[in-house]
């Protein structure tokens, strides 16, 4: 008999209670084990990244985002690995990236417009609204740089972390809650299997 059943009930006892928003409607009742990864020395990694295991029969996939019930912080799920007992799968392990910016996502609708000064502009229709993402500098490499602060990043070359499942586009403006303007510039989807990672720069469009 597997064990699966036997830790889902340990997570039930100790672990945390979490809504998986999605646009269907947002599910909630299962729980999750987390801890901080190993390497808590950088302040980077300590605030964004948690190491998760997820009951055997989770109904949580790669790509979606979830949203702790205490204290309310927003993760976006980067995998989910089977852990097996026996040929069995007894639970799952994770990777969750907190989402430091919530937006709208655009696309420009192909209509333009003219202002005042005759000057053309282009005008854009929601793809997504209250869309959350990972939002930082830009990679070198394929690891994000832990050793920068978040308060301290620049505003030019920013990446964007965010589910797959909407769908961005080369030329898609994103418009965090903050009020600025940003270009995806390029499209990286071969890093992770079910999020994207978006080169974007100013959108002075």
């Amino acid at each position: 008999m597997t064990i699966g059943p036997d830790i889902k009930e340990v997570y039930e006892e100790v672990g945390t209670t979490f809504t998986c928003i999605r646009d269907s409607g947002d599910t909630s009742g299962e729980y999750l084990h987390y801890k901080l990864n190993r390497q808590v020395t950088k302040p980077f990694i300590r605030e964004f990244f948690l190491e998760s295991y997820f009951a055997y029969d989770t109904d949580v996939q790669a790509g979606e985002v979830l949203r702790f019930d205490v204290p309310g912080d927003v993760y976006l799920v980067m995998n989910k690995t089977p852990q097996l007992f026996e040929n069995e799968i007894i639970q799952y392990h994770g990777v969750l990236y907190k989402c430091n910016v919530s937006g709208e996502l655009q696309r420009p609708s192909g209509e333009d417009e003219w202002d005042s000064n005759y000057r053309k502009q282009t005008t854009f229709r929601t793809i997504k609204a209250n869309c959350y993402a990972l939002q930082t500098e830009a990679l070198y490499g394929h690891d994000i740089d832990t050793d920068a602060e978040l308060g301290m990043l620049g505003v030019e070359n920013h990446e964007l972390y965010l589910p797959a499942s909407r769908g961005v586009e080369q030329l898609d403006r994103y418009i965090p809650v903050s009020g600025e303007n940003f270009r995806v510039d390029v499209i990286k989807k071969r890093r992770y299997q079910a999020v994207d990672v978006c080169e974007v720069s100013k959108d002075t469009r």
